[in-house]
């Protein structure tokens, strides 16, 4: 049997790319379910899985840096990355005909990679990153990714410049994303689901779909005697609830 894991920051992602492929490919044995870079290279070693599903963006080591770290691996899987709409990315992807899901995942297009994959498999082709993966993360490592720094924040007739260092946590509010600091509140038209492209996955974790928050911020969990969880942070009283979709975010703090 053929058999995979999944490793993605967000595990209601995860989780629905798991549910997808047991309709696309019911053979398929997923075994784990991964949330960081770290935890791919555990499952990996533990498992020795046919495939890796792996998020390109995650807290720590992210996808490509797993994939570098297996180069010289003789056990290494089949790799599939898992992306955001991220054009340099999908260039360097594309130019080496390396497997990639763009979120969120399509039917036809995940048809597509298991098609590609069975054949791989079928054909007894070797598992370890090859030459054209290499050359694609060398082609992505060149360019850095510039993350969102600052944020103009409206306040009545004036704008805030607000630094990303400042904030505390972010929070959908109707039409407008909440910008909340230390000492004050104020808004930005931009949805947070897009606001999370533009920030640093190693410095804002999604907690909650109406909430992210700066992990350097974080005073302290909460949990309470039915395991629901809440976040303290520096700064303010206010507790930031965390969903039971990113709760293994702090399994492992």
């Amino acid at each position: 049997m053929t058999t995979a894991i999944i490793c993605d920051d967000e595990p209601r992602l995860a989780e629905a790319l798991r549910t997808q492929l047991k309709v696309a490919w019911p053979e398929l044995n997923v075994m784990a379910l991964g949330h960081s870079g770290g935890e791919a290279l555990s499952l990996i070693a533990e498992h020795e899985p046919d495939i890796a599903f792996l998020d390109i963006r995650m807290p720590g080591l992210s996808g490509l840096d797993v994939a570098r770290q297996l180069v010289d691996s003789e056990a290494a899987p089949r790799i599939v990355f898992i992306t955001a709409y991220d054009q340099h990315a999908i260039e360097a992807f594309e130019a080496r005909a390396v497997d990639y899901l763009l979120k969120p995942v399509k039917v036809e297009r995940l048809a597509e990679t298991i098609t590609r994959l069975k054949a791989s498999i079928s054909a007894g082709a070797p598992t370890t990153v090859d030459q054209k993966l290499v050359e694609a993360l060398r082609q992505i490592s060149t360019v850095e990714r510039k993350f969102l720094r600052w944020l103009n924040c409206g306040q009545g007739s004036e704008i805030d410049v607000i630094a990303t260092g400042e904030v505390l946590f972010f929070q959908s509010r109707d039409k407008y994303t909440a910008v909340i600091t230390a000492d004050k509140e104020r808004y930005v038209r931009t949805p947070i689901r897009d606001l999370l492209n533009e920030l640093d996955p190693d410095e804002f974790w999604q907690v909650h779909r109406s909430s992210v928050i700066r992990v350097a911020a974080i005073e302290r969990v909460i949990k309470d005697e039915v395991g629901r969880m809440r976040v303290k942070l520096r700064g303010t009283n206010e507790l930031v609830p965390v969903s039971a979709a990113f709760a293994g975010r702090f399994r492992q703090m």
